[in-house]
């Protein structure tokens, strides 16, 4: 059987019993524990099912929709819970700091929280950001170039990578399109991967601000794994199991 057969094989069950254990996938696709494995991992990774505990359930085709939301659909969602964390990652932020602060519709709000007695060097890939820092003189803004991005209102594309390697800051402050143990942080804007690992490697200090709904979910394109995190700043309706998670990780955790 081709793997898009076992594929479809999986969902059309799915679609009748909504949640199967994996001794089930084995009896139904007739192939190898390893074998399913890369084919629940392709289903999870394209955003048709999600892993559970010894099986797999279907993500409906809302959950879906929610999941490819362009920046202004996303940005009006939790809206109170992201002006909190905004508000909350200031006690990171010091004077005389050089912070990256990626484009985000969570991080967008930490930018219009920022102090105005700190002089602070912001470095971003965000045109939201920039705008939303104009009329801030204790902030100087320094944009990421490149190819713009309008639906993720980001700067994105090769040239970002060269311009990195002149550039320097202490913390990393990002938002998430998701969170969880497999894929660690994920995000939207795909290119933006490709320079966000080197923007980890580089800080001494990596904090998400993610309100509740990016657990257990993940974006279009994995970021950075949870190992590399310090401190994740979220809303207080987080599950339980993920702040167990968290604790686990020794990833310091603030509810805001």
């Amino acid at each position: 059987m081709l793997p898009y057969e076992r594929q479809e094989l999986i969902l059309e069950a799915l679609n009748k019993e909504r949640f199967l254990k994996i001794k089930e996938l084995l009896d139904l696709t007739n192939s190898s524990l390893t074998t399913l494995r890369r084919d629940i991992n392709y289903l999870s990774e394209s955003g048709k099912i999600r892993k559970s505990r010894g099986g797999i359930l279907l993500v409906e085709q809302r959950e879906r929709e929610e999941a490819s939301f362009l920046y202004r659909d996303r940005e009006k969602l939790y809206k109170t819970e992201k002006e909190r964390i905004g508000r909350a990652a200031q006690r990171y932020i010091e004077d005389r700091d050089f912070i990256f602060l990626l484009n985000g519709t969570t991080t967008i709000s930490v930018a219009r929280n920022l102090f105005s007695d700190k002089q602070i060097t912001i470095i971003t890939n965000g045109i939201d950001i920039v705008s939303a820092l104009r009329d801030r003189p204790n902030v100087e803004v320094i944009l990421l170039g490149g190819i713009v991005d309008y639906p993720n209102y980001v700067m994105t594309g090769p040239m970002v990578l060269k311009e990195l390697d002149d550039l320097h800051a202490t913390k990393l402050i990002s938002g998430a399109g998701g969170i969880t143990e497999e894929k660690g942080i994920t995000i939207y804007p795909y290119m933006v991967s490709a320079y966000y690992q080197k923007i980890v490697d580089m800080v001494e200090r990596v904090i998400i601000v993610a309100d509740h709904s990016k657990f257990g979910r993940n974006a279009l394109v994995q970021a950075t794994a949870l190992d590399n995190v310090d401190t994740i700043i979220t809303d207080e309706a987080v599950p339980e199991k993920y702040l167990q998670l968290l604790r686990q990780k020794q990833i310091e955790t603030i509810i805001s």
